[in-house]
């Protein structure tokens, strides 16, 4: 057995070279064979990317990807082993072919695969899909308005009015379900201590559902921070109301106080926008002078508006106030003609002198029925006052003040203005 081993070795030994020549040969046939009668080999590639973009019509409606199930596929390829032996995944490209998607939801769509840097192979998969989620973003301007249930008051202080936000709407933008559940946009003023009086407020919003829910900012991106929420706050005080009467003198005329009148309402209740209304212990409703009263302004009663000043409130919403004369059927009217007798001109300048050129005034008197029938003419004077006015030679008409005779009248001369002309000139030397 031995004997055999040797002399295979010195056959092997001896044949050496022509049986490396055979394994070389055989190799390049097998070589040649493998290349003309199995051309094409296949083989997996794993970790091939997978991109996902938007078409043109998705830009275009505001479609945004927000979700894709892979990131990364394997594939099957063919080509010759030569050609393909040494690829990897950087030599291809994945990508969802995103054509058919058309509107929001969760869409399965096909992953086409390329082949890069002009390689000679081929991508046998067919079935690569991906689940990608489509979403629809959407803007409108939405509603705000002010919240009040946060807002703290000072104690004698009251809201009154509206109150109201700058600006009145929110530009919104978000994915098309939650921005068209948000029903309106509320302001909640940021206030530290109670309000003592008006105030404009920063303010930050919310923006809730149609029933109620709040809508979370995450949800949606707003164009606009800046809210601020105006507070009308005020104190409110109800005050006794009162008339003034004037144009008469106890001790020349007739005394306003024996005139009775009543109101249409004796309170009123305003606010005002800060403590100045603690100084108020009534309220004037105005004057009434009675040069200008007539017996139809007894008989009728006089309007008056109810007039506040700037930033005070009408709580109780009277425009206007009547004041009504009890005693009125005690009063009459009689016309007088007074004559220039009765006139006089005072506070003449030294460097003038003056000339009435009016006769007679004709004049209505009102007053108690029984005392102007017993009266005259010669009961009532007229003064005619240049103290502080401008003289020029020449006529100037100008206004007349009249009096009742007596201490305690018990009537007034009433009407329009009542004028004299005057003659005006230089005053001679011989005058002074």
């Amino acid at each position: 057995m031995s004997g055999f081993f040797k002399r295979f070795g010195r056959g092997f030994l001896r044949n050496l070279k022509t049986i490396l020549q055979a394994l070389i040969f055989s190799v390049f046939i097998w070589f040649f064979i493998s290349i003309q009668i199995f051309p094409d080999v296949s083989m997996h590639i794993e970790g091939v990317g997978v991109s996902c973009d938007p078409t043109n019509f998705m830009e275009e409606e505001n479609l945004i990807i927000t979700k894709v199930n892979v990131d990364k596929v394997t594939i099957q390829i063919e080509g010759k082993r030569y050609s393909i032996n040494e690829l990897t995944a950087e030599n291809f490209k994945a990508s969802c072919d995103m054509s058919k998607v058309f509107d929001a939801g969760t869409h399965t769509v096909p992953i086409d695969v390329e082949v890069l840097n002009d390689i000679e192979c081929k991508v046998t998969s067919t079935s690569l899909t991906a689940e990608v989620t489509v979403i629809k973003m959407v803007t409108r301007e939405i509603k705000v308005v002010p919240n009040t249930s946060d807002l703290a008051i000072a104690s004698e202080m009251q809201i009154e009015g509206d109150v109201t936000v700058v600006p009145d709407y929110v530009v919104v933008t978000g994915e098309e379900n939650y921005i068209n559940s948000i029903d309106h946009a509320e302001a909640f003023a940021e206030i530290t201590e109670p309000l003592d009086h008006s105030a404009e407020l920063p303010a930050h919003i919310v923006c809730y559902t149609g029933t109620g829910r709040e809508v979370g900012s995450e949800a949606y991106e707003s164009d606009n921070d800046d809210f601020k929420v105006s507070v009308p706050v005020y104190k409110l005080k109800t005050l006794p109301v009162q008339v003034k009467f004037t144009g008469t003198s106890g001790t020349w005329g007739f005394n306003a106080e024996e005139l009775e009148y009543m109101m249409s309402i004796n309170e009123i209740t305003i606010a005002s926008p800060d403590s100045s209304i603690d100084n108020l212990d009534v309220f004037d409703i105005g004057e009434i002078s009675l040069t200008k009263l007539t017996l139809k302004d007894l008989q009728g009663g006089v309007q008056l508006p109810v007039e506040l000043p700037d930033g005070y409130k009408n709580i109780s919403g009277n425009k206007y106030i009547t004041v009504t004369f009890p005693q009125a059927e005690d009063f009459g009217q009689l016309g007088f003609t007074v004559p220039s007798d009765n006139f006089t001109v005072i506070n003449v300048p030294s460097n003038y002198s003056v000339k009435l050129l009016t006769n007679e005034i004709l004049v209505s008197v009102v007053g108690y029925s029984d005392y102007i029938q017993e009266m005259t003419p010669s009961d009532i004077y007229a003064t005619i006052n240049l103290l502080g006015m401008e003289l020029s030679e020449g006529t100037k008409s100008l206004s007349v003040t009249f009096r009742i005779k007596g201490a305690n009248a018990r009537a007034w001369v009433s009407g329009e203005e009542y004028k004299v002309d005057l003659l005006i000139s230089q005053a001679d030397d011989t005058d002074a």
